[in-house]
């Protein structure tokens, strides 16, 4: 089972990317807020949602005006459950629970043909509505079509007995002339008043029973308006980053120009371009080396939001994508739990990898983990990510580690690059950089190659950090002595 902690939501974008939907209705938007995620057992009901998020982005275009109407009716929805559980548990409804539940019944309504409208051409699979016709009748005995609530005189005799001897008492109220009369009077309209109230009492319990075998259709309904919601949502969202479906495979996970939504919003901001990043992983351990300013993180992360927004029935964003199905997605990012804990950070990395090591062995998963053992001394933590590496080979399980200790390639499965600053000649920088005075920081995050490369055979981590200091006019007499160290 997937589980992801708020925090690990947010360092991979995925709650960014959940707070960029608009959910409209109070179900869709629960749906949104406590969002699941399908395991391998579901895949069929995955598979149903994938379909409906597919040709709904497909339709997203010529569906468009439909779709805002959809949306601007969805948003006049109130969550009424609780009230419909009442009728059917056969309590008594008070006006307002039935004036709710009537404008409830008239959304579902007017949403109707709109769905038709919409199902015509995206044709939505296992997602249906009720017709509230039976229910409306019973809230609305006279056909008035009013956004009201009011219980007709009609509703029973003894009820419109009560009331046109109230509407008498109210009118000699009006014309008497004496305080003792108007005191009689306003006494007599007391005791009709409550058994007014009593015989609408009778009505709202007869009108609360004739629900009850109808609520669990318009539970149903609330259901369906919340999947509808959920998506349009994601079917817009798609439409915003290029998502696609998957196909679903037994072990290989393949993302070809896989992009990071956060990223390339904040990107846009500056003006700038996400570089898609592509990856062909299997069973067994992957490293990514690269500089520190080179994009390791961004690309673990951005695969981890991916194959978890599929897990969540949405469309991934990248190109093309062949993924599996995992029984966990396990991150090891930073070192949450250390201050809490009392522990070194080293210490609480091997808590938190044995602990989540042990649900990696469960079932097929992704596991990811971002420099690892970057709590302790290089030398040392070296031979331990060698070591972890070698064994997650050996897991079935796909594992992604970035890095950038040497020879910790050697022992992986793949090996994966960050091109960042090979393809960078120094002098141009310092150049560019005497010329225009700008932080020398951001002229060299702009020329950095955040794409991945797969590389074959053996290779040491990239010395990227020597271009920076070169790029960076490190004072020359300390550049030598690090040249004379490599």
């Amino acid at each position: 089972m997937i589980t992801v902690t708020f925090d690990e939501k947010v360092k991979i974008g995925l709650q960014y990317a959940l707070e960029t939907l608009h959910g409209c209705s109070p179900f869709g938007q629960e749906k949104i807020r406590k969002l699941r995620f399908y395991t391998p057992a579901e895949r069929d009901e995955l598979d149903v949602e994938l379909g409906n998020v597919a040709r709904c982005a497909s339709a997203a275009g010529e569906l468009k005006e439909t779709y805002d109407k959809i949306m601007v009716l969805l948003c006049q929805i109130k969550d009424i459950r609780t009230s419909l559980r009442r009728c059917r548990d056969g309590e008594t409804p008070d006006h307002v629970e039935l004036f709710e539940i009537k404008g409830y019944l008239q959304r579902l309504e007017g949403l109707r043909p709109l769905f038709a409208q919409a199902d015509a051409l995206v044709h939505f699979e296992d997602l249906s509505f009720h017709d509230p016709a039976p229910a409306l009748a019973i809230l609305d005995p006279e056909a008035t079509g009013s956004r009201g609530f009011y219980i007709p005189d009609s509703a029973t005799a003894r009820l419109k007995e009560i009331r046109r001897a109230k509407k008498d008492v109210e009118e000699h109220l009006y014309h008497a002339l004496t305080d003792g009369e108007k005191d009689d009077l306003r006494l007599k309209r007391t005791r009709i008043c409550a058994e007014e109230e009593s015989e609408e009492m009778k009505v709202r319990r007869a009108m609360g029973a004739a629900l009850a075998p109808l609520a669990e259709d318009l539970l149903a309904d609330a259901e369906s308006v919340g999947r509808l919601d959920f998506i349009l949502q994601k079917a817009l969202f798609a439409v915003r980053y290029g998502g696609v479906r998957p196909t679903i495979t037994d072990t290989e996970l393949t993302l070809t120009d896989m992009v990071n939504p956060e990223l390339v919003d904040l990107l846009s901001e500056q003006h700038r371009a996400f570089v898609p990043v592509s990856v062909a992983l299997d069973q067994g351990a992957t490293v990514i080396t690269g500089a520190n300013m080179g994009g390791k993180s961004v690309a673990m992360k951005t695969v981890a939001l991916n194959v978890l927004l599929l897990h969540a029935g949405f469309l991934v964003c990248a190109r093309e994508a062949r993924m599996p199905l995992f029984h966990t997605v396990k991150m090891l990012f930073d070192d949450l739990q250390s201050i809490q804990s009392g522990l070194s950070g080293f210490g609480s990395e091997i808590v938190q990898f044995e602990k989540a090591l042990n649900e990696v062995e469960q079932g097929y998963s992704l596991f990811l983990l971002d420099e690892f053992a970057r709590g302790t001394n290089p030398d040392e933590g070296a031979v331990i990510v060698q070591a972890v590496t070698r064994y997650l080979n050996g897991v079935h399980a796909i594992s992604l580690l970035t890095t950038h200790y040497d020879k910790v390639a050697d022992c992986a499965r793949a090996h994966y690059q960050i091109i960042g600053l090979r393809d960078v000649d120094p002098q141009a920088i310092r150049r560019e950089l005497s010329v225009t005075g700008e932080d020398g920081v951001a002229v060299i995050a702009r020329h950095m190659n955040y794409g991945l490369y797969r590389v074959e055979g053996k290779s040491d981590c990239p010395r990227d950090a020597l271009n920076i200091c070169r790029m960076l006019s490190l004072k020359p007499e300390i550049l030598d002595k690090i040249e004379q160290g490599y």
